[in-house]
């Protein structure tokens, strides 16, 4: 299996917008952060979809002019920056532009502006970079060291609990959980464009 692309080179192949391949893995990736993000301000799920999709359009129109520059923007504050504005917009839309729900408008930015949003799409940001290093490499090992290595780091169990379960040793339950976490790393830094 070849190694999955660097963050850093997909944001150069989106660049690309015939680039299908590239798009498909970015959206794979950022269209539940911003769902998440948009659901966690108060946009109903009706709408969610619509303002998805709008970001991404503003995405793939801004794209070129994003640099990975130290100097400059993350991209995850790039990101979020477009996210929040289309979030605002479609939230201070007038009436009849907006769907029914009975939520205030008011109510809604005001808790927008209290919340940490570049805190809340790190978080989102995280766990996706996550789930999608998770899913490269769990065909790598065997389901025994997958569920000793998930069972004790993901899930929080005792070593001990997890070794009686499993018919093992703790040694071996901490050398499958050390090799998982070893390669988990590798992958996450792999696909993560800002490395923490």
């Amino acid at each position: 299996m070849p190694d999955p692309e660097t963050r850093a080179s997909l944001l150069l192949r989106v660049r690309d917008a015939d680039d299908q391949d590239a798009w498909a893995e970015f959206a794979a990736i950022y269209q539940p952060v911003i769902r998440a993000m948009a659901i966690g301000r108060g946009m109903q799920s009706a709408d969610v979809d619509d303002l998805v999709q709008h970001v991404m359009m503003a995405v793939v129109g801004a794209i070129d002019r994003f640099e990975l520059d130290g100097q400059r923007a993350r991209f995850r504050t790039w990101l979020r920056t477009i996210a929040y504005r289309a979030i605002i917009n479609a939230l201070t839309r007038r009436p009849y532009d907006r769907a029914v729900g009975g939520a205030d408008p008011d109510a809604i930015l005001a808790q927008v502006a209290k919340d940490d949003a570049t805190r809340t799409l790190t978080l989102d940001y995280r766990r996706e970079i996550f789930r999608v290093a998770a899913e490269q490499i769990r065909p790598e090992f065997h389901p025994e060291t997958w569920s000793a290595f998930w069972n004790t780091a993901v899930m929080g169990r005792s070593v001990d609990e997890v070794a009686v379960e499993m018919g093992k040793s703790r040694g071996n339950i901490y050398t499958a959980r050390s090799r998982v976490m070893m390669r988990l790393k590798a992958a996450v830094e792999n696909l993560d464009v800002e490395p923490q």
